[in-house]
Parts: C-alpha cells; sequence; structure tokens
C-alpha cells in the first residue's frame, strides 16, 4: 500500500501544479494535493487556470495512472461541497471498495451517512466539522457498510478549503480500506485478552499450590516434630536412666535412634527453608557481594580456628538482588567449599568474577571435587555424592542455591575434577552489565 500511495501523491502532486487555483488556499501541500485527487478522479475540480496547449494527453495519462495507484492502495478519494447544497463525489475506486455500482451514490450527504455504521455516523460527524473548525489535516476510523460483506473499516482524512474571505468551500481527502489491519488488530486483542484469562488462571493456581505448600509446611513443622521430640526424648531418657538394663547392642540401637531423630529434624528444618525461599518476597536493592563473602569467612574461621584455609575474595564484587537471599547462596557456597577442603593442609578458596566463557560469578575450592557425570544430581534436593559419615549434611544447600539463583532471573553450574576440586558458576539478571 505504501508505494501506491507513493505513486499517487506524485501523481497528484504534478495535476497540483497544474491545475490547483492560487485562490482556493490550503495550510499545507498535502491537502491540496488531495484536493486534485478528488477533483481529477470524481469529476469536479476547483476553479483553475486554462490548460497549456498539449496538456489534455498528460493529465488524462496521469489520471489513469492516479487511478491504478487508487486502485492497488485500496482507496480512494472523496469530495463534499459547502455551498448549501451538500453534494458528495465519490471516486470510482471508493465506489468499488464500497460495493457500489457506477452511478448508484446519489451523491447527497443522506446517501453518504447510509454507507456508514450507525454507531460511527457521529464520530464522523464530528471529525468533518472539526476539520472545518481546525483549518488542519484530520483524519477518524470508522466502520462501514460494503455491499455484499460484512462490515469494514475506514480510514479517513482530508482538509477543508476555503475563499479568501475565509469562508469554507469544500472538504476533500482520501478513503483508505483498514478493514485487514483492523482485523488483525482485533485478533491481535483477542488473543492478548486469552493470554491474559490464561494467565489469571495460572496464577490462580500457582497462589492454590502455595496455600497448599504453605498448609504443608505449617503441618511438617508442627505435627512432625512432636513424635521426633518424644522419640529422642524416650530414647535420651532410656539412655540416661536405664543404660545399666541394656547391654551394649542395645545402648547402640538406642543411640542410632537419637542420631536419627536429629538427622530427621536437620531434614525438617532444611525442607522448611527451602519451602520458604521459594516463597518469600523479594525486596530489590544494591548488594555488595564482597562485603557478605567477606562476613561469612569470618564466621567460618571462628567454627575452626585451627584451620589454615588461603581465602581470596575479589573486590567491588556487587549485584542488584535480595540481600537475604544472596546470603544465603553464598554461605552455601563457600560453607560447602570450607567443608569439602577440609582434608588438605594446603586448602585454598576462591570468589570472584569471570567474563569466561561468560559472565558470571563464581566460587572454587581446591577440595575433594566430584565426577562430572554425576553433576545432574548436584541441585537436586536430599541428592549427596558423598555420605554422612564423611561430610555432614542434608543435601539441600544446593537446591537451595538454585532456586534463589532462579528467582534472580539467572543460573547455576559446576564443573569439578575429582580430588582437584570444584567450581559453582552463578548468574543474576544484571551480570551481563557487571564490569570489574
Amino acid at each position: 500500500m505504501s508505494a501506491a500511495l507513493a505513486a499517487a501523491f506524485f501523481l497528484a502532486a504534478k495535476l497540483d501544479r497544474q491545475w490547483l487555483s492560487p485562490r482556493a488556499s490550503a495550510v499545507s501541500a498535502w491537502p491540496a494535493t488531495v484536493a486534485v485527487l478528488g477533483a481529477a478522479v470524481v469529476g469536479g475540480h476547483p476553479r483553475r487556470k486554462r490548460a497549456r496547449p498539449g496538456a489534455t494527453a498528460a493529465l488524462t495519462e496521469s489520471n489513469e495512472h492516479l487511478r491504478l495507484a487508487l486502485a492497488a492502495g485500496e482507496m480512494g478519494t472523496w469530495t463534499r461541497e459547502l455551498d448549501g447544497e451538500g453534494r458528495v463525489l465519490l471516486s470510482p475506486e471508493l465506489e468499488a471498495i464500497i460495493g457500489l455500482n457506477p452511478g448508484e451514490f446519489l451523491g447527497t450527504e443522506a446517501a453518504l451517512f447510509e454507507l456508514i455504521h450507525p454507531e460511527d455516523r457521529e464520530l464522523v460527524r464530528q471529525a468533518l466539522a472539526r476539520g472545518i473548525e481546525i483549518k488542519s489535516d484530520y483524519d477518524v476510523e470508522f466502520r462501514f457498510l460494503p455491499r455484499g460483506r460484512p462490515v469494514g473499516w475506514m480510514l479517513g482524512r482530508g482538509r477543508a478549503y476555503y475563499d479568501e474571505a475565509g469562508k469554507p468551500l469544500r472538504q476533500t481527502g482520501v478513503a483508505i480500506d483498514i478493514t485487514a489491519r483492523k482485523k488483525a488488530e482485533l485478533e491481535i486483542s483477542r488473543l492478548n485478552a486469552e493470554l491474559e484469562r490464561r494467565v489469571q488462571e495460572r496464577t490462580a493456581q500457582l497462589e492454590a499450590a502455595n496455600q497448599e505448600l504453605e498448609a504443608f509446611a505449617y503441618s511438617v513443622s508442627h505435627d512432625l516434630r512432636a513424635p521426633l521430640r518424644s522419640i529422642r526424648g524416650f530414647s535420651e531418657v532410656l539412655l540416661e536412666s536405664h543404660a545399666n538394663q541394656l547391654d551394649a547392642h542395645g545402648q547402640a540401637l538406642l543411640r542410632r535412634a537419637c542420631e536419627s531423630s536429629n538427622r530427621m529434624s536437620r531434614l525438617i528444618d532444611d525442607l522448611l527453608k527451602l519451602s520458604r525461599v521459594g516463597r518469600c518476597e523479594l525486596h530489590w536493592q544494591p548488594v555488595s557481594l564482597t562485603a557478605l563473602a567477606e562476613g561469612i569467612v569470618a564466621e567460618l574461621r571462628k567454627s575452626e580456628p585451627r584451620r589454615a584455609v588461603e581465602v581470596v575474595i575479589g573486590p567491588n564484587l556487587r549485584a542488584e538482588g535480595d540481600e537475604h537471599l544472596l546470603s544465603l547462596v553464598l554461605d552455601n557456597l563457600l560453607g560447602k567449599a570450607w567443608k569439602f577442603t577440609g582434608q588438605r593442609t594446603d586448602a585454598r578458596i576462591e570468589f570472584g568474577f569471570t567474563a569466561e566463557p561468560e559472565p558470571a560469578f563464581f566460587v572454587r575450592d581446591n577440595g575433594v571435587g566430584f565426577d562430572m557425570k554425576y553433576v545432574g544430581k548436584l541441585f537436586s534436593v536430599f541428592q549427596r555424592l558423598h555420605t554422612a559419615d564423611e561430610f555432614p549434611g542434608t543435601g539441600s544447600g544446593l537446591a537451595t542455591v538454585q532456586r534463589v539463583i532462579k528467582r534472580h532471573r539467572g543460573r547455576v553450574w559446576a564443573a569439578g575434577i575429582v580430588n582437584q576440586g570444584a567450581t559453582f558458576y552463578f548468574t543474576l539478571s544484571d551480570t551481563q552489565d557487571f564490569e570489574l
């Protein structure tokens, strides 16, 4: 359509230079061109100069080219005379868009408005009146009633013209069939509404799931803790008060019951923590990861003051996110690095930022490492690559890390070599913008 419009206005501009009267003034150039479009195509014309000899053939050829351009662009021209008689002229192209036969249109305003959807007639009247008032370009989108097909949409553009005294003479413009565009817009609106409905449904489902999760967390924290406390309490009482009535094997069984109940209690605690990480509200703010890491390492040194561990923390590491949750990430990653380097006398832990192979923060250690064929199990809840006797823990730490990182629109992954160490990488939503 753009090529057809360009051709139409180029040809109309040629007519404009030849035929437009200086007495029919316009505020800008293109509406004057539109006036000539209407005059040339529908047979009416503004007051004009006498044709130069030999210009008639050129004018006829230009008119034919103009008609072809208008037809290709699915548009036509119209003229509304303001001399009191209310004559309306439509170009053959516009009549064809509406579905009228040549000569069928009666040429009156009443006949024109009969072609406009009843609900949009007042809108068009106001646009025409407004165009006369503002003495400038105007446009209006409205529905029209084509013959033999469903209701269509049209874009009308035009301008009013005045005599030397400022009295309006006529309104002239173009009308473009935009039915296909409006159908596409309506389909997009329908799809957006459907998408919004689905989002609302999924949100409702998610809220229901969260409510169920909260109920489960309450049940776990209250209903399961009580019997665990009873098991541990009675076992401890038996060991303290009735140990002499049990042989060594019976005492060992009671100690295993106490240890198992303690382990179950820790698992429940970790499960509840994991649940809270996924449900708590995020409080976004600038966070100094360097400061968080330094505080965590200081606490680790206090917990094992006799260990000599070289810890390197990159300066000015910062991010946008929830400070509490990001602290959980570093606490888990640095804590694991501390734990899994426990058997080395030359233990080394590093927290920093790398640009290769992609921008990411990392925690690296030279501990026991892991076999990469098991890397898929690392971030699953309660999955462990080492026994509790080798290294204590429940197996929920990395699952917590992954959940926090996902909530920050990032990702986490790991690389390791058995007995040489492991490196955990993570990105956050603004990692790409981070500069060392």
